[in-house]
């Protein structure tokens, strides 16, 4: 299943702030994905697909009818999956700690979302992004690092356009 995080990553780089209730079934199915296999230790592929599609959908339902509570959980999702994977690139936590990069980055993730939307969600989409390809690819950590800030890069500047060039409603 590399291949879906690498379809939802580059979704995330190049649209995340376009679609958001869509942004936030993809923060809700790659959460699905990781606790699944990482956390609940699933490991048949339909189990998984099934609970991350349900994460998803939940993610789907919250982000058409409560769109704050969905702007601070896909906040909070979003924040503390790449805290996990920026820590994880340490591996220095012991394994009964790693909920806390998940839960500082997801306190960031929230507040950072709901007080500036827009560029927030540029950054955390573009950030989400990069972290679902950078965890599938298979190369040096120099290489992954620098592979992950050019995605970072070139997403929030596809992004950063496309919001520029939009013209506010009348």
């Amino acid at each position: 299943m590399n291949w879906l995080n690498i379809v939802i990553g580059l979704f995330l780089l190049f649209t995340g702030r376009g679609l958001f209730w869509l942004f936030v079934a993809c923060v809700g199915f790659a959460s699905g994905y990781h606790y699944a296999q990482q956390v609940w230790a699933i490991h048949s592929p339909l189990t998984i697909l099934i609970i991350s599609l349900a994460a998803g959908g939940v993610g789907v339902i919250i982000a058409i009818f409560f769109q704050k509570a969905a702007i601070v959980i896909a906040g909070f999702a979003a924040g503390g999956y790449v805290g996990l994977g920026l820590f994880g690139q340490f591996n220095g936590l012991a394994a009964q700690m790693i909920w806390l990069p998940y839960i500082i980055g997801g306190i960031i993730g929230a507040v950072v979302l709901y007080f500036t939307f827009d560029w927030a969600l540029i950054v955390l989409s573009t950030l989400t992004g990069a972290t679902l390809i950078v965890q599938v690819v298979t190369f040096s950590p120099l290489v992954e690092i620098a592979l992950f800030l050019v995605l970072v890069i070139v997403g929030m500047a596809f992004q950063a356009k496309i919001m520029t060039g939009e013209r506010p409603a009348k």
